[in-house]
């Protein structure tokens, strides 16, 4: 009963939040300065008022607020100021797996390098590289994305197929600067994706580790003679791996929904592409409805991570209730 209480409480907040997200982005989206068919200057009349109409435009703020909320609980986003006869539905439809395929590529390496990096140092007693992991993911962390995707098109994309060149005197475009197509595509923008990502969570996971180990119980499975392997693997891990249940609904949605960063850096055909073409072209529909869409997934998979928080620790029910 307890946990139905708190599920069904995590479940009101993620509509409350889908709510304001939804009437803070409308409202933000019209505070801009402008509109996407230009000025009057160089659009006829008529056509402007054609096409406001068109779009609901025309229609008193209110009015194209409640419009928007009515279509939005039918699941409808609208139809594109820009690309003709395309529904944002329809575009989300087709880019979204794009950045999907890219983001859960980026989210594999991250939670594979991220224990690497949390469990090593501590399974070996190993001081320099602690020291090493504790530098390597504090650059990880305080790097921009766009400063790591460039260095990393130019090391990896560029330097190698040079190096490569100098050695067999043919070039080779293993991995390609920019674009969209097979494996070889996805490996530069994955790791530019899942640095920033690597370096939190390996961060708090030597944290947390660090902090197990000093626990009680854990001197008493090393008094019963188990080894430091075991130690580290059977007993501290899953208490030390928690803490990281909380922050990782929200990491995940923000990789796989797409970076518009990345995806812009790498000319990936991912949402960040459309949405930075949505703004900057003024295209409200597009931008409101990527942004709700991109809040719907964040705010669903921190839902979730909640629950299995919850779950796996009923400590946080207990608290929550309190």
């Amino acid at each position: 009963m307890e946990l139905v209480r708190f599920i069904a409480k995590r479940i009101l907040f993620f509509l409350i939040t889908m709510f304001l997200a939804a009437t803070f982005t409308f409202v933000l989206i019209k505070s801009i300065p402008g509109g996407p068919f230009g000025s009057d200057k160089m659009i006829h009349p008529q056509i402007m008022e054609n096409l406001n109409e068109k779009y609901g435009l025309d229609e008193p703020l209110h009015r194209q607020y409640f419009l928007y909320m009515k279509n939005l609980l039918r699941g409808d986003l609208g139809i594109s100021m820009i690309y003709k006869n395309r529904s944002v539905g329809s575009i989300i439809k087709r880019a979204f797996p794009v950045s999907l395929s890219l983001g859960i590529r980026a989210v594999g390496l991250a939670v594979l390098v991220s224990l690497l990096l949390g469990i090593l140092p501590v399974l070996h007693k190993n001081k320099v590289l602690d020291c090493l992991v504790l530098i390597v993911t504090v650059l990880a962390v305080s790097m921009p994305g766009f400063v790591i995707g460039t260095l990393l098109q130019y090391l990896v994309s560029f330097r190698l197929s040079e190096a490569l060149k100098n050695i067999v005197g043919i070039r080779f475009n293993i991995f390609p600067v920019t674009g969209w197509g097979g494996f070889r595509y996805t490996v530069v923008p994955s790791l530019a994706l899942a640095a920033g990502v690597t370096g939190m969570m390996a961060k708090m996971l030597r944290a947390g580790m660090k902090d197990v180990l000093n626990q009680n119980y854990i001197i008493m499975c090393r008094a019963k003679g188990m080894t430091n392997k075991e130690v580290v693997l059977r007993h501290a891990l899953k208490n030390a791996i928690l803490p990281l249940l909380s922050i990782s609904g929200p990491l995940i949605a923000s990789i796989i929904t797409g970076s518009f960063v990345i995806e812009n850096i790498f000319s990936i055909p991912g949402l960040g592409q459309y949405f930075v073409s949505g703004v900057q072209d003024k295209d409200y529909t597009m931008v409101v409805g990527l942004s709700v869409f991109t809040v719907f997934v964040a705010v669903l998979a921190n839902t979730v991570t909640d629950i299995i928080y919850a779950v796996a620790d009923p400590r946080v029910r207990i608290t929550s209730k309190k």
